[in-house]
C-alpha cells in the first residue's frame, strides 16, 4: 500500500509546530522521528560540519 504525504517535517518541536499549521491548511504531513529521511545521523551533526 502506498501513502500520499504532502509534506515531511522533521520530529522536533519546530516540526511539529510546522505540522500543526500544514494540518490546519488541509495539507497531509509525515513527522520524521525516526530520522529516515535526515541527511545526519545525530544531534547536531549539521552544526559539527559547517
Amino acid at each position: 500500500m502506498t501513502q500520499h504525504t504532502d509534506v515531511v517535517v522533521g520530529g522536533g518541536q519546530s516540526g511539529l509546530a510546522a505540522g500543526h499549521h500544514l494540518r490546519r491548511r488541509g495539507l497531509d504531513y509525515l513527522a520524521d522521528h525516526e530520522k529516515r529521511y535526515d541527511r545526519w545521523p545525530g544531534t547536531g551533526e549539521p552544526c559539527r560540519h559547517r
